[in-house]
């Protein structure tokens, strides 16, 4: 016989289905998203999955490893090189040194008048130029006055420049030819000037098929640029093309240009030591000084000068070498903030050459990169494997640093007694002439990094600072992106906003 369930037990089943049907239809909240979900949120989504990343966070504070992502990985850094360059310099040559361009002779002038040759020995000082002289040819100028202020009027021999302690190499082997006619391969030598950049300004002539006018600084007396370009009528259309021909040691300037219309182009320098060296010549000239001979140059090291006495690319420290004259450059300090803020390709090579003549054999790039990563090695701790120079500016593709070495590099820097120099020679936002001063607004006063952009190749590495001043190390590397650099920016960006909001509480 079937009996009826009692009350109670009806009421609890009830109950229970009530509870279960609510449980079903009202599931538990997802966890908030951890700080690695927001980080791949950044670099996972289509076509940002197809670059290759390579990430690092640390705490400067205790070493630890926040967040990374194929940190070991080697990357074509781009202009990140500059950081492993400018923090090498400051520890090897010191953030008080100053280059020194000097005149030398055997003796020193009497009533104006030098007997036998002046020597001007070349430092590969970079500040002979913008934006420590303005104009820029000023530099050459106050060279020239220091020389006037000496008393010299008169040389009875030849302006002997001395460039033999540095290679005459203008060009990292590494650079593509399609890069050599712009400014960001200029390059230079024991003697340049003018950041190694030729300003050619092209004026139409007044009439249909007259010569335009073409003008060029720094200039001297020597032809260095060569125009074939002609006026057209005013509503042609101006178009100017050039190249550089190295068997005349001339760019050629060619095309069409309106009537009275002035365009200028800026060019790399491909002959920049005797261009430096003819400016100086005419420079001196319209000073007052003369010379019986015309001006040299010694490329060659232990080359006998002074009766023998003193050799080539020797004579800052030969004792029979008068010092008639000399112009000294900034700190380097200074010369390091030039480089950062702004990505200065030309003053970086010139910084490597240096560190190889200060310190190796010769101003050459191999020199100087044995030194640097000697530096990064033992003094840094940087693995030599996570370590490819082929250039100090980061031009190159070939060059390979990965995020753990540049950490490592910022880290190191930090500890030193130039760190807050180093530190403060770096881009920062909205800060004017710096590489930062579109991007990453907000963060005014709490980021400071270095940037770097090649074709397929992007970088953004530096410190984040907390209002206790916590130091966040940083680097973010972007290899085979396929895409403009204005696209990769931003994601690169918004990951170290995602780095500010969880360990600076930055929003």
């Amino acid at each position: 016989m079937n009996r009826r369930p009692p009350l109670r037990r009806l009421l609890s089943v009830a109950l229970f289905a009530l509870l279960g049907v609510g449980c079903a239809t009202t599931p538990a909240a997802p966890p908030a998203p951890t700080f690695d979900d927001r980080m791949r949120d950044v670099t996972s989504p289509p076509p940002f999955d197809g670059i290759h990343w390579g990430i690092l966070v640390m705490d400067a504070a205790t070493g630890e490893a926040l967040y990374e992502h194929n940190a070991h990985r080697r990357f074509a850094p781009a202009s990140n090189m500059k950081i492993a360059v400018s923090a090498a310099a400051l520890g090897l040559l010191g953030p008080d040194y100053r280059w020194e361009t000097a005149f030398y002779a055997a003796d020193e002038p009497a009533n104006g008048l030098l007997f036998g040759d002046l020597h001007l020995a070349g430092s590969g000082d970079p500040s002979l130029g913008a934006p420590w002289h303005d104009p820029p040819e000023r530099a050459v100028e106050a060279l020239a006055d220091s020389l006037r202020a000496a008393g010299v009027r008169e040389v009875q021999g030849s302006l002997i420049l001395d460039v033999a302690a540095w290679d005459s190499t203008t060009v990292p082997s590494a650079w593509l030819v399609g890069n050599l006619p712009g400014r960001s391969a200029a390059t230079g030598g024991a003697f340049s000037i003018r950041t190694g950049e030729l300003e050619v300004r092209v004026t139409g002539g007044s009439q249909v098929g007259d010569p335009a006018r073409v003008d060029w600084s720094p200039r001297g007396r020597g032809e260095f640029v060569e125009a074939w370009v002609t006026t057209v009528a005013p509503d042609g259309e101006s178009d100017l093309r050039s190249g550089f021909f190295p068997e005349s040691r001339r760019w050629l300037i060619e095309g069409e240009i309106r009537p009275g219309e002035t365009r200028t182009l800026t060019l790399a320098q491909r002959d920049p030591v005797r261009l430096a060296l003819d400016v100086l010549s005419r420079t001196l000239e319209e000073r007052g000084m003369s010379f019986r001979g015309e001006p040299v140059i010694h490329w060659e090291r232990e080359r006998a000068v002074f009766g023998r006495a003193c050799m080539s690319g020797e004579l800052p420290t030969c004792p029979a070498a008068r010092r008639i004259a000399a112009l000294q450059s900034p700190p380097l300090s200074e010369v390091v903030r030039e480089i950062l803020e702004p990505s200065q390709n030309w003053i970086t090579e010139q910084l490597v050459r240096t560190i190889g003549a200060e310190l190796g054999e010769e101003g050459s790039w191999e020199e100087g990169f044995e030194l640097i990563r000697r530096y990064l090695v033992e003094a840094a701790g940087v693995s030599p494997w996570d370590l490819h120079f082929r250039d100090g500016s980061g031009l190159s593709g070939y060059n390979l640093l990965t995020p753990r070495a540049i950490v490592g590099i910022l880290d190191h820097a930090a500890r030193q007694p130039w760190g807050p120099a180093f530190r403060a020679a770096m881009a920062e936002p909205s800060k004017e002439d710096t590489t930062l001063s579109g991007r990453l607004e907000g963060m005014e006063g709490r980021v400071f990094a270095k940037t770097g952009t090649i074709s397929h190749a992007n970088a953004l590495s530096g410190y984040l600072i907390a209002d206790d001043g916590r130091e966040i190390l940083f680097s973010i590397l972007t290899n085979t992106t396929n895409l403009p650099a204005t696209r990769v920016r931003p994601a690169m960006d918004e990951l170290v906003r995602e780095i500010a909001r969880e360990f600076v509480r930055i929003e």
